[in-house]
């Protein structure tokens, strides 16, 4: 028994960050009756400074740096798919809007081929037809919109940008690393995460961001009430916690490609944990959608970690 719980560490630590993470998802679902997507956003990178900059101080390993524009962009890219994710958590279901985020390994999968020329085989091109029939299972972009899923044109977008946003990022920590540790690599996308947000709210006091149609980059500051601030403190451990328990699943891990798989779990966790906050139970073809696109990305992922 022991032997075969220290074999499967790996994913018990998975498992736990995705409840870590879905948790987190749940306090910002929350916290999106009293302040905007923006808002939450800060309040969680601020938190995220601190334990990076503790992380920081406490590695050993040092690199000299180089492709700072590159640095810079991952961070913006980032940070841009967290402003759409968190504004999607606050205006559709949390199990769509984490499904919406779960799109990352398609474009990686397409940016790899397209931008690095790399060679995907038939399985991948599988994955990838089957995760694009669940995004248009979800969209339904031919409905009419008075029986329509309750994504509309506009959420549907933004979530497909996300993920899209989150591939360039996540593919430009390919070439960062040969330059950064990855504290490094995180500490600059987390401290962009928190300045941008802060400047969007300073904006917001300067244009009328309703009349722009731009509330989701766009949103003034709102003092939080006490019960948000014990929300607050409480998203800011479970994304510390999460971080941690992301490391240790993938730093012990024996097949990194089964772990990567198991974090599609998250979406699963949402759209219980959504049930519980009060989100609508989705429609068999929502529903159909979601398991396509989690379906679809777990061939992606396992293939591309084999």
């Amino acid at each position: 028994m022991r032997k075969l719980i220290k074999h499967n560490l790996g994913i018990y630590f998975m498992l736990l960050a995705c409840l870590d993470f879905t948790l987190m998802g749940a306090c910002a679902k929350i916290l999106s009756k009293e302040m905007s997507s923006i808002e939450i956003m800060f309040f969680r990178n601020i938190i995220g400074v601190v334990f990076l900059l503790w992380l920081l101080k406490r590695s050993k390993v040092h690199k000299e740096g180089g492709h700072f524009w590159l640095l810079v962009f991952r961070g913006v890219a980032g940070t841009l798919s967290l402003y759409m994710f968190f504004y999607n958590i606050s205006n559709i279901t949390l199990g769509g809007a984490f499904a919406f985020q779960k799109t990352a390994p398609i474009f990686i999968t397409l940016i790899a081929f397209f931008v690095f020329k790399e060679s995907i085989g038939k399985k991948a091109w599988m994955g990838i037809f089957i995760a694009f029939l669940g995004m248009l299972l979800i969209t339904q972009p031919w409905a009419d919109k008075a029986y329509h899923s309750g994504f509309d044109l506009k959420n549907s977008i933004i979530g497909i940008t996300s993920g899209f946003l989150a591939a360039l990022a996540l593919t430009s920590v390919r070439k960062l690393r040969k330059s950064y540790t990855t504290e490094q690599i995180a500490f600059s996308f987390i401290f962009l995460g928190t300045l941008m947000p802060l400047l969007s709210m300073i904006g917001a006091e300067f244009f009328n961001f309703h009349s722009l149609h731009m509330d989701f980059i766009l949103a003034p500051f709102i003092m939080p009430s006490l019960k948000s601030w014990i929300i607050i403190l409480i998203m800011g451990i479970l994304g510390t916690i999460y971080q941690i328990h992301v490391t240790k699943a993938y730093g012990i891990a024996k097949q990194a490609g089964i772990v990567a798989g198991v974090s599609y779990f998250d979406v699963i966790f949402s759209l219980i944990v959504g049930l519980i906050l009060g989100d609508n139970l989705p429609s068999a073809m929502v529903f159909l959608g979601i398991i396509g696109i989690i379906c679809g990305g777990l061939i992606l992922v396992v293939k591309g970690k084999k």
